[in-house]
């Protein structure tokens, strides 16, 4: 029998061997947390100034942008890989963060309470992938080490997902059995993933989860693969175990990570009567009950001290929206928005639309969508629909912010909303010359020349930057006109060549080369605002 010690040994070779790929995750940012906590009835720390630890934080791919960007919270990340931590310290140090720790440790044998306690904790892709006895020592740091008004994210595998799919894992640790490298085994687990593929039923079970599988790009590099597919331990659980185990580590359950998620009604009128009824209300059973609805295999779920679980409301006082900054794009499908009553179509994220004829809904979507992807506060809100209704021709109304209200709950019910409890915004700048912000050039300074060349923007997204962008980017600060970067970039080309083409062909001459360069530098503003990276005035 292999001991924990010995399993856990082997867990370290795996991750120093093939480094887990390390990007930013938007639903475990401090600042969501926050503002979950916040819905559901809880006060949590100030973001900006925050204690933030990760456990399990690889290369700090999902702590490094919010030390960055809170250059006055304090941040610490610990993990098992001593080759993760390393590259992790050469991240921080070229972006010269000193407030970004970085620790390696077994988080079973650590002193975690010797790190002080934490106003935010992460676990992000840790829990189902150790041995029992870690995951046990997860639960209990995290009560440990977890600020009195604190919240931790955990992320883990759950049933009843993932019965099914555990028969693909057990195929493809089968075919790579006998593997003696990464290599092999990603080799030979992807081989047996396409027989199956090719031989399985197209109405049957394996296809549909060999399906959801490769849809997930994620789910399928080779490092995910390693690492989620393929390694040693994957235990997965239902909600509600998991809920037992935290709970008799004196954590709560407060929400998921994505909080439409939680509600009946998001899955249509036939789901949300049957479970509310078997539910009798408590959320606990509610989330259960979804899980076999969506044959969920994934969670992300957010925990607070235990007696803090009697303040938790799950249905949110409309004055907790008072206190939001919200974000949101629903653009109209036929044309401009018309400032009357009637009828209209906007379009969501998930590609169903919403359709309303009122004036004040149709008023606050046009500015959210002017606003976009920066936060309005309420008052702002409120202030620039009033505004819009006048400018149509028309009277406000009093209700006006009850109506707001109740479109912001609805889109946060329904995803379709972006929202913090400190703005998310920059400041505008005038297209030429270019200066994005800060943070994300000397990100993109410290990874360029890199095969992943990456930044951040101030949604907590990871931004992975073509081989030209990641030479261009670095140069924004300001200083260089169009033709000045254009001049740099052609140096830089002609030191470090990249394949650059017009037309399907590769450029001929150093004068195409200047002409391809000035489009694209000319075109960049647009690309840098839909990146989130720019505000042009």
């Amino acid at each position: 029998m292999t001991s924990t010690g010995d399993a856990v040994d082997q867990l370290r070779a795996d991750y120093d061997a093939t480094p887990y790929t390390s990007n930013s995750f938007p639903q475990s940012a401090p600042g969501q947390l926050a503002a979950i906590a916040h819905l559901f009835g809880l006060d949590t720390p100030a973001v900006p100034t925050a204690r933030v630890l990760e456990i399990g934080c690889a290369a700090g791919g999902n702590i490094i942008p919010f030390a960055a960007a809170q250059p006055r919270a304090h941040v610490v990340g610990v993990d098992l890989s001593q080759v993760q931590i390393d590259e992790g310290r050469v991240r921080a140090q070229a972006l010269g963060l000193d407030n970004l720790q970085l620790i390696a440790g077994d988080i079973a044998t650590i002193n975690l309470t010797g790190l002080g306690q934490f106003d935010f904790i992460i676990a992000h892709g840790v829990y189902s992938w150790v041995p029992p006895e870690t995951q046990e020592a997860l639960l209990a740091g995290i009560r440990a080490c977890l600020a009195p008004d604190g919240v931790a994210y955990v992320s883990y595998n759950v049933y009843p997902g993932w019965k099914s799919k555990e028969v693909l894992r057990d195929a493809m640790l089968l075919a790579s059995g006998a593997s003696t490298t990464p290599g092999e085994k990603i080799r030979d687990a992807r081989g047996m993933l396409d027989f199956l593929e090719e031989v399985a039923p197209s109405d049957g079970v394996m296809a549909r989860v060999i399906a959801e599988c490769k849809a997930s790009s994620e789910g399928f590099g080779d490092s995910y693969l390693l690492h989620d597919e393929l390694e040693t331990f994957n235990s997965p659980c239902y909600f509600y175990e998991m809920v037992g185990r935290a709970g008799a580590h004196g954590l709560a359950y407060l929400a998921e990570a994505r909080p439409e998620t939680m509600l009946p009604g998001y899955y249509g009128p036939t789901v949300a009567e049957y479970v509310s009824a078997k539910s009798s209300g408590v959320q606990v059973l509610v989330d259960q009950y979804l899980d076999f609805v969506t044959n969920r295999m994934f969670r992300e779920s957010l925990l607070v001290h235990a007696q803090r679980a009697p303040q938790v409301r799950y249905v949110p006082a409309l004055s907790r929206y008072h206190g939001l900054h919200v974000a949101a794009w629903l653009p109209p499908v036929d044309g401009p928005t018309v400032l009357d009553n009637s009828r209209q179509e906007y379009l969501q994220s998930d590609g169903a639309t919403l359709f309303t004829n009122d004036l004040g809904i149709k008023a606050t979507l046009d500015v959210l969508n002017a606003r976009w992807p920066w936060t309005l506060s309420r008052a702002e809100l409120v202030t620039a629909v009033h505004d819009r209704i006048r400018s149509a021709g028309f009277s406000p109304g009093d209700n006006l912010p009850d109506v707001i209200d109740s479109l912001v709950g609805t889109l946060i019910m329904q995803g379709q909303l972006r929202y913090r409890l400190e703005p998310v915004a920059l400041e505008p700048v005038d297209p030429v010359p270019l200066r994005i912000d800060e943070t994300a050039r000397r990100m993109a300074e410290s990874t360029s020349g890199r095969s992943a060349a990456a930044t951040f923007n101030r949604w907590h997204e990871t931004l992975e930057l073509s081989p030209l962008d990641s030479r261009l980017l670095p140069l924004l600060d300001g200083t260089r006109d169009n033709d000045a970067l254009v001049d740099a970039l052609s140096v830089s080309l002609r030191a470090h060549p990249l394949e650059i083409e017009l037309a399907g062909r590769p450029v001929a001459g150093e004068a195409e080369l200047r002409a391809v360069l000035a489009e694209y530098v000319e075109t960049m503003p647009a690309r840098l605002t839909e990146m989130k990276l720019l505000r042009v005035r």
